[in-house]
């Protein structure tokens, strides 16, 4: 099961000696989003993400929507 928590800051101490005395392996602890947005922001960079610039197909998204007016 995979879930996220919030712990209150003045609790954190508390929350973690009860995990820590949990049997090992019973509990997986992964960073937040951080990993996976430093590697969006790394292949943003890099140029290997695949992007479509704003205006692209904007005209024909325009048409449609006067149309309906």
């Amino acid at each position: 099961m995979t879930m996220m928590l919030k712990v209150d800051d003045r609790y954190i101490t508390k929350f973690e000696q009860l995990i820590a005395s949990l049997p090992k392996g019973a509990v997986e602890i992964t960073s937040s989003l951080d990993n996976e947005i430093t590697k969006r922001v790394t292949e943003y960079r890099n140029g290997s993400m695949q992007t479509t610039p704003f205006m692209e197909d904007l005209e024909s998204i325009r048409e449609k929507l006067v149309v309906k007016l």
